[in-house]
């Protein structure tokens, strides 16, 4: 089994500008209640993962009211918690399991490395749960917090 079969593709995806602001990267992420969103550049490209806390803890590390400091700094002056490289399309289903086991998600690129989509921890787990005829409790049905 291939990533792709995985794929949440990018028109589906919320994911922010690396030429933003962290305003913008709120903006972006509040109304989904987004734990984590891809960082791409202007042509397409996968530069990292932007989390909440990465957000909070840029916000709050300074003199400054929070608000000013959101809408004066560039996206990337954010340091990051989750540090990895995209995984291409065609890779088979077990490049994906190391890299969720620390990341949210999975960023995915095609043959020319631009980002195309994501796959989602959950929807891995549950590929995996079903492999080990484990069902998974209707509690875990819907998730908690979403991600991008």
């Amino acid at each position: 089994m291939y990533v792709s079969s995985f794929l949440t593709p990018k028109r589906e995806v919320v994911w922010v500008s690396s030429t933003g602001t962290v305003e913008q990267a709120l903006e972006r992420m509040k109304p989904n209640g987004f734990s984590a969103v891809p960082i791409l550049d202007d042509d397409g490209f996968y530069v990292g993962t932007l989390s909440t806390s990465d957000l909070m803890w840029f916000v709050l590390d300074t003199d400054r009211p929070w608000l000013e400091r959101a809408r004066s700094s560039p996206l990337l002056r954010v340091q990051r918690r989750f540090h990895g490289s995209a995984v291409p399309i065609d890779a088979e289903v077990r490049a994906l399991v190391a890299y969720a086991l620390n990341h949210p998600f999975v960023p995915v690129v095609d043959e020319h490395e631009r980002f195309v989509g994501i796959v989602r921890r959950r929807r891995l787990i549950e590929y995996c749960a079903s492999l080990a005829g484990v069902g998974l409790p209707s509690s875990l049905s819907e998730p908690k917090r979403k991600l991008a």
